[in-house]
């Protein structure tokens, strides 16, 4: 059963966006100039208001207001929490990872001690004779090989074990953000674009997986190396260590600076690059649009600024952050001309070995090292948190909340004469309503009630207005009006896409709102007018409508909506695969498939939304007459703006502006010579 959002709902969503904008617009204003007066700095700043401010001005003021507002930095914390919960999973793996990285880093720091005995043996050379100082250095030759290859092991070992464990945490993240889309309702997808909630699964999960495989073990490491490198300039020299405590001091104030001034623009470069995707993805979806109204230049200059602000918030951060490599430079390269002179003065009096100052010198160069890679893992760390948070926004979003419990169930007759739930198709639909004592089981018959119902997209702006229409079993119930009139709004209550704001929708007797969701979406077959096949054969798509539905079943559901004629003429039959988007096919063609699915299900409601709007009027015809069959039995919901597909309709509802203004049949409607006589003589047409 295909679902997805039709465009007369995005047009009546768009009409009360733009009301409820008017009706708040004097509220706004009132706010903004509250909220210009702060305390900063323990002194009152009035944020000044440009006077003469036109309309537009204004909406470019409150638009780039709150851009800055969503660029801000929200809660690390709680996101290297809900980070670290999916890390953990793998503890053993992680503890293993790091002993590990803490070999590496200790056994490689440890090495290069044993330089200073080789260089001491070498200056006392003629003391100790060729041969004894060739034994002497071979032997700390052997050990410091020896301790390289250690470090080089643990090193290979601990990032085969971070890649597993990145793999398993991002495949986690991946499933449950996955998952979690399953479970949100339709307006959450009504208000972002599809570019946008990609990025979480693309760039913002690729930078939480260097997070794990590679930033984790480098904070290990780099910690451990800046520890054993004090700790061995300390053993060799105190008085040397205390000189470039200052170096070490300046080095933090500039990290702590520098990623201070960061972390905001990774979260702004985050935010921008999400946007680029989205402008990417609904491009190229209306690509057809755009070349055909030759709209390529304004699409560039839309992308340009995108990808401008992009680029222009990358180079800012960039700029920023290059800052840390050369003052940690410069703060070295000072400090090791300081080092060497007070090492040569120890040497000359006698404090100090060659060996030792040749070392200390060495470590005191590389100090710097672990401490920058410290810095620029922690901008890593606040960039990759800002993606983390980004993909815990949507996980954290609430799912759609189902409180209902009646369930649908099939129904047979056993051999006492008594009704049985059955998994089998021959039982017939009923809603099994739990009570105190037990279960009542109420025969699926298609009533269908819509009682006095009102709702509004957003608050305050009505899109429907006290909405009753009575459908029975077998009945066909038509909705005609004006683009935005509501017609698809009152289908998209009875299926649960929206929760009603007053009044009830009856399913046989029962609120929908004590139906179980899938359930009630499971008694209901839709074809809309935006049709959507997915990438795969034609007896995938079919099927979709019913995945255990036999060859057989396929077939006479392909038959009945007119479609199995072209699908034998394919090459490989229903085994031909659908490219995306359908492009391989016509649109008809791909409706019939979407006519063919909905027959499939079997379902005892039927809506149709403009379900033959991208067909000819030969292959309209054709579907009618298979649509026909397909009605038989079931109650069915038709919304169209062709009038010749709703004429053979026992109740038509005509909508103007969310009230119902005019209802009755065909012949009844005509007589009154009213909108419906109009608008089916062509005297008034629809917009």
């Amino acid at each position: 059963m295909s679902s997805s959002v039709n465009p007369e709902t995005k047009q009546e969503l768009s009409e009360a966006q733009e009301t409820v904008t008017q009706v708040t617009q004097a509220k706004q204003e009132k706010k903004d100039k509250k909220s210009a007066k702060t305390k900063k700095f323990g002194k009152k700043k009035e944020k000044k208001i440009p006077e003469n401010e036109t309309e537009e001005e204004r909406k470019e003021r409150e638009a780039k207001e709150e851009k800055k507002k969503k660029s801000k930095p929200k809660d690390i914390k709680a996101a290297t929490k809900r980070l670290i919960s999916y890390i953990a999973k793998y503890k053993t793996l992680l503890i293993i990872t790091a002993i590990l990285v803490v070999l590496t880093s200790a056994v490689g720091a440890f090495a290069s001690i044993f330089m200073a005995p080789i260089i001491d043996t070498l200056t006392n050379i003629k003391q100790l004779g060729a041969e004894a100082a060739g034994r002497e250095i071979a032997k700390w030759l052997v050990v410091m090989a020896v301790f390289y290859v250690v470090s080089a092991t643990c090193s290979l070992a601990y990032q085969r074990i971070m890649l597993h464990v990145s793999s398993r945490t991002l495949a986690n993240m991946r499933r449950d953000l996955f998952n979690h889309l399953q479970t949100l309702p339709l307006e959450f997808f009504d208000k972002r674009k599809t570019g946008e909630i990609m990025s979480r699964f693309t760039n913002d999960i690729s930078r939480v997986s260097d997070l794990v495989s590679n930033y984790f073990p480098t904070l290990i490491s780099s910690t451990i190396q800046a520890i054993v490198t004090i700790g061995i300039m300390i053993y060799y020299s105190p008085a040397l260590t205390l000189t470039i405590t200052v170096a070490i001091v300046l080095m933090f104030v500039v990290v702590i600076v520098i990623t201070g001034k960061c972390s905001p623009l990774f979260k702004k470069q985050q935010k921008a690059i999400g946007e680029c995707n989205g402008y990417i993805e609904e491009y190229i979806k209306g690509i057809k649009a755009v070349k055909l109204f030759s709209q390529e230049k304004t699409t560039k200059a839309q992308f340009s600024e995108l990808n401008d602000n992009y680029r222009k918030i990358g180079v800012k951060a960039n700029i920023i952050g290059g800052f840390m490599s050369p003052l940690m430079s410069m703060i070295t390269k000072i400090n090791y001309t300081i080092v060497v002179f007070l090492g040569a003065y120890l040497v000359i009096k006698g404090k100090m070995s060659i060996g030792a100052l040749v070392t200390y010198l060495e470590k005191s160069q590389g100090y710097a090292s672990p401490i920058a890679s410290l810095a620029s893992c922690y901008s890593s760390l606040v960039s990759a948190l800002a993606g983390a948070e980004r993909v815990f926004e949507i996980l954290d979003t609430p799912s759609e909340t189902d409180e209902g419990k009646t369930t649908l169930v099939r129904l047979i007759k056993n051999a006492m004469g008594d009704y049985e739930e059955t998994e089998d198709e021959s039982g017939s639909y009923a809603w099994k309503v739990p009570t105190e004592n037990g279960n009542d089981y109420i025969p699926v018959k298609g009533n269908i009630e819509v009682k006095d119902i009102t709702f509004a997209y957003v608050e305050g702006t009505d899109v429907l207005k006290n909405v009753s229409v009575n459908a029975k079993s077998g009945q066909k119930v038509a909705f005609v009006g004006s683009t935005g009139a509501g017609k698809t709004t009152v289908t998209n209550l009875i299926n649960r896409f929206y929760e009603i704001d007053r009044g009830e929708i009856t399913y046989d007797g029962i609120s929908i709102k004590d139906i179980r969701k899938d359930d009630l979406r499971r008694s209901m077959a839709m074809v809309l007018q935006d049709t959507k096949l997915f990438q795969g054969t034609i007896r995938e798509n079919i099927l979709y409508g019913k995945l255990d539905a036999t060859d057989e079943e396929m077939i006479a559901a392909a038959k009945l909506a007119n479609a199995h004629s072209f699908i034998e003429k394919l090459p490989d039959g229903y085994d031909t695969e659908i490219k995306a988007d359908a492009a391989n096919i016509s649109q008809g063609q791909a409706q019939l498939i979407n006519i063919a699915r909905a027959a499939i299900s079997k379902s005892p409601l039927l809506i149709l939304d403009e379900a033959t709007s991208s067909v000819d009027t030969r292959t309209e015809r054709l579907i009618e007459i298979g649509m026909d069959k397909l009605m038989e039995n079931r109650t069915v919901f038709v919304i169209a703006h062709r009038l010749s597909t709703v004429r053979n309709s026992q109740d038509i509802v005509v909508l103007e502006k969310g009230e119902i203004i005019e209802e009755g049949n065909h012949d009844e409607l005509i007589a009154k010579g009213g909108k419906y006589y109009q608008l089916y003589t062509g005297t008034f047409e629809m917009e």
